[in-house]
This record gives structure tokens, C-alpha cells and sequence, in this order.
């Protein structure tokens, strides 16, 4: 793990886990026809590892930020972005869960507050991007209290814009909305760079962009691809807020 503003963040890849296959083989995705069961113990390899729960989302490529307080269950949340104020769980005497995304190209985007106690997961794709996620889980933060400028941004890896072919018409409607987007393959085609989107978003909402990863998920074989591989897994970007000593 690596420190984010005042918080503890790691991206994980595919190795260490109980799947096999084109799943092998620490597979976070519930939702790829992976068995469930393994899946589910991937999770509690990963929640033993980093010391604690993490709470996990069904992501459809939406710009909806959701924030999970005490008495959440287990049930993944529906958006694209979840944030945790630490403050509420430990005012209850609770232990904070963590915050996951799940990825296999997509950028997955992990933000934390200065002192630690804010902190937002985000999947941050092509759709969501063009959408404005980036901007909605910076702004949620911020309504929490998070103060301009001292909002921490870790960048995972992501499908890098050499890679990433798209059509004509894609590209131009996305770079409309995003113009830092823009990139052309390796193979001279029109292509996406998601991460460079995703940078200039957060530089024009004033956040500080503490690590972005090199690595490219097309052409790690460690990493999961949906665009190399179509049937796989997930990896996960997860952000472990400041640990509160409980009131009283």
C-alpha cells in the first residue's frame, strides 16, 4: 500500500487469488461469470490483507456518487463513485470499511482528503468520464469538507491511448467533451487516452495528483484486459481511509 493525502490506497492485479482460467487468479468481479464462491474468497484475501472490509460497487458507467454510512450491508452499491467520511462510522465506535473499484481497462480512480478522513473510489471510464464522474466524487468530498487543493488523486492502471482504438466519431465526441482525451494509436488509428482525460479533469477541479500509474492493461499480462481478453476478470483500485479512535 501507498499513502494518499492523510490515506492508505493499492491497486491490485491478478495474482495471489483462488480462480483459475481466464479468471487466474485474484478475480474482484462478481459479475463475469467467474464461481461465485471463489470470487468471494478473492474478497476476503484482500479485506484480510489490507485490514479491512471493503465495500464494493455495481458500476454502469454512470457519473452517480453514492456515500456509504454506517449500517450499509454487504450489498454492492449502485454508482460509479462511492465516498466515506471516517468520522461517522467512528463516532458510532465503528471500524471504517474501505472503498473498492473495479476495473479491466477502465481507469480506476482512488481520492483522499488531506488528513485522511474523506476519502472516494471512482471508476472513471470512457462513458462516465465524457459524464462527468470526475467532477461528481471531487465535489462530493468537498460537501463533506474537503478544502480545494487538499483533495489527493491516485490514477491506476488503465488501457494507455497506443492501445485504446475507437472509432472516428467516438473519439471526436468524447475529446469534445474531454480534449486531453485525445490520442492516436501506435497504429496510427484514432484512439482514447483515458488517463490523460482523467488528469486534466482533476487539475481543473483542483485536486492533487499524488500517482499515476505507467502501466497499461492491454499489454500487462498481470493486469486484467477486457479489450485484449473479453472473457476475464477485475482488479481493483482501494482507498483505506484515516483509522478514527472510536468516541468515548
Amino acid at each position: 500500500m501507498f499513502r494518499i493525502g492523510g490515506a492508505q490506497a493499492v491497486f491490485t492485479n491478478r495474482i495471489g487469488g483462488k480462480s483459475s482460467g481466464e479468471y487466474a487468479t485474484l478475480n474482484l468481479g462478481d459479475h463475469v461469470g467467474d464461481n461465485p464462491d471463489i470470487v468471494a474468497e478473492n474478497r476476503r484475501i484482500v479485506d484480510e490483507a489490507i485490514g479491512r472490509k471493503v465495500v464494493w460497487m455495481h458500476q454502469t458507467h454512470s457519473n452517480r456518487v453514492v456515500q456509504v454510512r454506517p449500517g450499509h450491508t454487504n450489498a454492492p452499491v449502485e454508482a460509479d463513485g462511492i465516498v466515506i467520511d471516517t468520522r461517522e462510522f467512528a463516532e458510532l465506535g465503528l471500524t471504517t470499511p474501505a472503498a473498492g473499484v473495479m476495473v479491466a481497462d477502465c481507469v480506476p480512480l482512488l481520492l483522499a482528503s488531506d488528513d485522511g478522513r474523506l476519502v472516494a473510489a471512482v471508476h472513471a471510464g470512457r462513458a462516465g468520464m465524457v459524464t462527468g464522474i470526475v467532477r461528481e466524487a471531487v465535489l462530493a468530498l468537498r460537501k463533506l469538507g474537503a478544502q480545494t487543493g487538499k483533495i489527493h488523486a491516485a490514477i491506476g492502471p488503465a488501457i494507455c491511448g497506443a492501445c485504446y482504438e475507437v472509432p472516428e466519431a467516438m473519439r471526436a465526441h468524447v475529446t469534445g467533451h474531454v480534449p486531453a482525451a485525445w490520442s492516436r494509436t501506435r497504429m496510427g488509428s484514432p484512439g482514447l487516452d483515458l488517463q490523460a482525460g482523467v488528469i486534466s479533469q482533476l487539475k481543473s477541479a483542483g485536486a492533487r495528483i499524488t500517482f499515476a500509474s505507467k502501466r497499461c492493461t492491454f499489454e500487462d499480462r498481470n493486469l486484467y484486459s477486457y479489450r485484449r481478453d473479453a472473457h476475464t476478470g477485475r482488479f481493483a483500485g482501494i482507498v483505506v481511509g484515516k483509522r478514527e479512535v472510536p468516541a468515548g
